[in-house]
This record gives structure tokens, sequence and C-alpha cells, in this order.
């Protein structure tokens, strides 16, 4: 059975970012507007907290939207990398010693 994948890839991340601020703003104008309008501090923080708790059912859990544009990583390697020629020392240091 294959592994279901459960994490967000970076175009995601950017979406799911734009997508928060963009409902934390408008929940606030709103909110903002309600409240003055009905002279309500409660009411106020009521329809932000609404806006929040939307905004993190929408952007917490890794839907497939989300999911789309995932990275492609490269094989692995079956031998290990000589690291002996990568080390060799530069050319004015075997002048000095």
């Amino acid at each position: 059975m294959a592994k279901k994948e459960s994490l967000v890839d970076y175009s995601g991340q950017i979406l799911v970012e734009r997508i928060f601020q963009g409902l934390m703003i408008l929940f606030g104008i709103i909110s903002f507007f309600v409240g003055y309008a009905y002279e309500s501090l409660l009411l106020l923080v009521a329809i932000n907290v609404a806006g929040f708790l939307l905004a993190m059912i929408i952007c917490v859990p890794p839907w497939p939207m989300f999911r789309s544009n995932s990275v492609k990583w490269l094989p692995k390697r079956e031998k290990p990398v000589n690291l002996t020629a990568q080390k060799q020392k530069p050319w004015w240091m075997k002048l000095l010693f």
C-alpha cells in the first residue's frame, strides 16, 4: 500500500498564506464596521474569532489543492562518493608543507 502524502508543498504554502491573510483582513474590516455600527466590542471580537476559526478550518488541514505541485526528489545514490578526491590540498599548501 502506498504511503499517503500528508504535507503541503511549497506552492501550497504560498496559497495557504494568501488565503489566511485575505480572510483575516476581510473579517477584520467587516468586524470593525459592524462593531462600530452597533457600538459593540463584543460583536467585533466575535466576528474576528469566527473569521479566525474559518481560516483555521480552511488553512490547517493538508487539503489536496495544497498538495498538487509535489517536489520531485533525486533518486538515492547507490555508491558513496569518494571523499579523498575532494579533500586534496591546494597547490600552495603543497609548496609550504
